[in-house]
């Protein structure tokens, strides 16, 4: 897989943290729920931590910005404000307030990453 399908693959996986929340809550972000943010959480670090023990650095990256943007994409799109004013304003907060969605995956692919090339080190 090259660089565009992880990209991809991590919009997929950040829409779908989001889109997981009002089918196990009535909430529609995952700063509302505990369980849709663990369950998103954890879908986004799984995909995470396997890319970072499988691939190079800027393939998690990419995963991780994929994630970002999917999150966005979703939550402005499938908004339940869509179409109001409050979309415009409430967007602006969300785009910073994701970034704290991603940091999870991103240190837990780093550290697999990490371990990955430990272990290949320490086999020569």
């Amino acid at each position: 897989m090259g660089y565009l399908s992880h990209f991809v693959i991590g919009g997929a996986l950040g829409a779908l943290s989001w889109a997981v929340c009002p089918v196990v809550s009535g909430h529609f972000e995952p700063f509302d729920t505990l369980l849709g943010f663990i369950i998103g959480q954890a879908l986004m670090l799984i995909f995470a931590i396997y890319t970072g023990w499988m691939k190079r650095l800027m393939f998690l990256f990419l995963l991780v910005a994929g994630m970002y943007v999917g999150q966005n994409v979703y939550a402005y799109i499938f908004s339940p404000a869509f179409g109001s004013s409050d979309t415009r304003e409430w967007f602006l907060l969300g785009l910073v307030t994701s970034v704290f969605l991603c940091i999870l995956p991103l240190v837990g692919g780093g550290v697999a990453r990490w371990l990955a090339v430990c272990s290949q080190h320490a086999r020569k």
